[in-house]
């Protein structure tokens, strides 16, 4: 500026009507540059003429505005992230905020800690709207308390010993709710993920005590599954061993009746054998065939007692022939 006031004053010395001009061309100069402006992608431009806003956004590219009259904000529209993490606020960071965890109590006014990270963008139709209504600081204004009441109030209906357990429930409760808040909104809510759920001291030993507790009925249920396992076992080799003697039994008696039958059928056919033998001799014997196996087996001597009478029982006693 003061080389360019020495240039000014130099050139006064050639006559106060180049004087004029050379400062004519620099307010020019300065009022073109002051007239344009850029905006670069992902952002949108509101114009203020006289601190109000137009309602038709500038999109992306090289425009014009009226210098000292018309001023431009630039609006972000592309994703904005927001982490509920921190110690302590951190401001905005190319669309990245974070903030500290959510202080939430449960159903029983426990305190416990809720870390997630919430995405949504603004609506690039409505970047004068989202001004007008809340204006630049909108995200504190807006965005930040409704992500907070709806954590506080879905979460508030658990108890903090079965959040842990519920965590997916508890995600998909806290989607959908804040879901429905952004539907009235100039925004789009994109997705919330839950980061961590920091719980207190006390419930923290509670959990501790019941996940003992429930390793201790599972080991104690194992045992008693191995022991019916090993009852069941014992068992069927008491089955198996029952079922092969009452076979080996079985089969013994049934090759002892066999060896019966066979036994008393041989028998059997024996006697029928000698009784049909005993009947055909019998059948064979005539009086005549006595007559002549006597003789022939005579020698020749005669009986020395003779049965006389029929049925009478008399003895004769026949002298011997000398």
């Amino acid at each position: 500026m003061a080389r360019e006031l020495q240039t000014l004053a130099s050139t006064w010395r050639f006559g106060p009507r180049f004087g004029v001009w050379a400062i004519g061309a620099l307010v020019a100069v300065l009022f073109l540059f002051s007239a344009v402006y850029t905006l670069e992608s992902g952002t949108v431009g509101v114009l203020s003429t006289f601190g109000r806003y137009d309602p038709v956004e500038k999109q992306p590219g090289l425009h014009l505005k009226l210098p000292f009259i018309q001023s431009v904000h630039v609006f972000d529209v592309r994703l904005h992230t927001v982490n509920y993490k921190s110690a302590k606020d951190e401001p905005d960071q190319s669309g990245v905020v974070n903030k500290p965890a959510i202080e939430v109590l449960d159903n029983k006014n426990l305190p416990i800690g809720v870390e997630l990270t919430v995405q949504y963008t603004p609506h690039q139709d409505q970047a004068a709207e989202i001004l007008t209504r809340y204006g630049a600081n909108y995200f504190e204004k807006l965005i930040n308390p409704i992500v907070r009441d709806v954590v506080r109030d879905v979460i508030g209906k658990y108890q903090a010993e079965k959040i842990a357990a519920d965590r997916t429930a508890i995600a998909s409760e806290i989607r959908a709710a804040l879901g429905e808040k952004f539907r009235d909104l100039p925004f789009q809510f994109h997705d919330v993920a839950m980061r961590n759920i920091v719980l207190p001291p006390i419930v923290l030993k509670k959990i501790e005590e019941v996940q003992l507790a429930k390793q201790e009925e599972q080991r104690l249920e194992m045992v008693e599954k191995q022991a019916e396992k090993n009852q069941k076992i014992k068992t069927i080799e008491a089955n198996t061993r029952l079922i092969e003697v009452t076979t080996q039994a079985k089969a013994e008696a049934e090759r002892q009746r066999i060896e019966a039958d066979a036994k008393a059928y041989r028998i059997t056919k024996e006697a029928e054998a000698v009784a049909n033998a005993n009947q055909l001799i019998a059948n064979s014997l005539t009086d005549k065939l006595i007559q002549y196996k006597s003789i022939e087996k005579w020698n020749g001597a005669y009986p020395a007692t003779l049965m006389q009478g029929e049925g009478k029982g008399v003895l004769l006693q026949l002298p011997q022939v000398r």
